[in-house]
């Protein structure tokens, strides 16, 4: 065989390697957005229509993959800090067990830490860079850092993406005493309802990558509704906000 047709035959060879590797696609992000990765109460939908929009979300919604973390319900909120709602209320939680009203000492919601191990899924979309200061309030006691160049399945183009992670003094692992730590039925069917919007595939993944909490420490919360909440630990919070 000569050269010429080695050289032909090679080149064909590699233009059918190139054509069967799957490419890349490409997430755009628009001129004054950025990129949102959620992992928790973010990968619901509708929680994003209802708790922070109050509109329909319209962009792109897509799973994606985060890499080298690990999720586990180790986001610790104490309850002596006033607990901001989606009404722009503050309240105090507090379960009923047996007729006792108990006020636990946090409410634990899902965080993420560095694992060099694990990629977890969850969900990619875009915002608004003038509703981050609303994300950054919505998430209290975390905070927002960039993720672009760990996002896997997509190509980003046009902004950073962004996830939340606790802050160190908002960090416990939860055990099986409801007077201590407690998981909020009602975060709990936000996730249920991200399973249900993504399918069992997304879930089992999920559940594959994710520290899991006992269920003793699952109870529906009731709100006390604080008239005149002691507002200093919020506020010093809000000044760590950095736009």
């Amino acid at each position: 065989m000569n050269l010429i047709s080695t050289l032909t035959i090679s080149a064909a060879l590699a233009f059918l390697l190139g054509s069967c590797q799957e490419k890349i696609p490409t997430f755009k992000i628009p001129e004054g957005h950025v990129g949102m990765f959620g992992y928790g109460s973010l990968m619901s939908k509708k929680l994003i229509e209802t708790g922070l929009l109050d509109k329909t979300y319209d962009g792109p919604y897509l799973p994606a993959h985060l890499k080298g973390y690990k999720r586990s319900w180790t986001f610790a909120w104490p309850t002596d800090i006033p607990l901001y709602n989606v009404d722009s209320t503050f309240s105090k939680d507090y379960i009923l067990v047996e007729g006792d009203t108990i006020f636990p000492n946090y409410l634990n919601y899902l965080n993420i830490q560095e694992d060099s191990n694990t990629d977890i899924n969850g969900v990619l979309y875009i915002v608004p860079e003038a509703d981050l200061p609303a994300y950054d309030i919505w998430e209290m006691g975390y905070e927002r850092f960039e993720v672009t160049d760990i996002i896997q399945g997509y190509t980003i183009e046009g902004g950073p993406v962004f996830a939340y992670k606790a802050l160190p003094d908002f960090m416990s692992v939860p055990n099986n005493d409801y007077r201590q730590q407690v998981v909020e039925l009602a975060y709990w069917k936000i996730i249920e309802d991200a399973f249900a919007y993504w399918g069992k595939d997304f879930q089992a993944e999920y559940e594959k990558t994710t520290e899991p909490f006992d269920p003793a420490i699952l109870h529906e919360t009731q709100k006390i509704i604080l008239t005149d909440p002691d507002m200093k630990k919020v506020q010093e919070l809000k000044e760590s906000f950095k736009y």
